[in-house]
C-alpha cells in the first residue's frame, strides 16, 4: 500500500517513493575508475615540483658551505689552543732556576731555544714563547701559537701569557 497525502486544494496525491542509496558493504571491491579520470600526476605537476625542490636546494646549499666553513675554523682554533696551552703547561711545570726558563725569545720572530717553527714539521704552523724577568722572585711567560695560511680564512694567532713565581 502506497501513502497518500493530501495538499492544499485537498487533492488525494501519492507520496514520492525515496529512493535510498545503497551503502557499500565492508570488504566490497572499490570501483576501478571510469576512463578518461586522471591518476597519478602529470609531467607538468612533476617537472613543477622538481623546480621548487631544485629552488629549495639552491637557497640552503650556501647556508650548508657557510656552517662547513666555521666549523672548520673553530677546529683550527681548538687545535691552536690545545697546542698553546700544552707548550704553556710545559713551561709552567719546569723549576724556577730550570734552563729552559732563562729570560729571552720573542714572540714576533723565531729564536732558537724559544720557538718551534715550523711546529713539528708542519711549516704553515709556529708556536713561540717569550720569557721575561720581572724581579728575582717572579717571570712573565708570553706564548703565540699562530697559523700562517688557513684553508678557511686568513692567518690566525693565539696568544697565552702568565706568571711563574718562585715559591720557596
Amino acid at each position: 500500500m502506497r501513502a497518500i497525502r493530501i495538499d492544499s486544494n485537498g487533492i488525494e496525491r501519492p507520496v514520492p517513493r525515496r529512493r535510498h542509496r545503497r551503502q557499500a558493504t565492508p570488504g566490497a571491491a572499490v570501483p576501478a575508475p571510469a576512463v578518461g579520470c586522471p591518476s597519478g600526476f602529470s609531467l607538468i605537476e612533476v617537472l613543477i615540483s622538481g623546480f621548487l625542490v631544485g629552488l629549495i636546494a639552491l637557497a640552503v646549499a650556501p647556508m650548508m658551505l657557510l656552517a662547513v666553513q666555521t666549523s672548520a675554523a673553530s677546529q683550527e682554533a681548538t687545535e691552536l689552543t690545545a697546542i698553546g696551552s700544552q707548550q704553556m703547561e710545559v713551561l709552567r711545570g719546569l723549576p724556577f732556576d730550570n734552563a729552559g726558563l732563562v729570560a729571552g725569545g720573542d714572540v714576533a720572530a723565531s729564536d732558537p731555544g724559544y720557538s718551534l717553527d715550523p711546529y713539528l714539521g708542519d711549516a704553515n704552523r709556529y708556536l713561540r714563547w717569550a720569557i721575561v724577568d720581572e724581579n728575582v722572585e717572579r717571570k712573565r711567560i708570553a706564548l703565540v701559537v699562530g697559523i700562517r695560511e688557513s684553508v678557511w680564512g686568513p692567518a690566525r694567532e693565539i696568544t697565552m701569557e702568565t706568571f711563574r713565581t718562585d715559591i720557596r
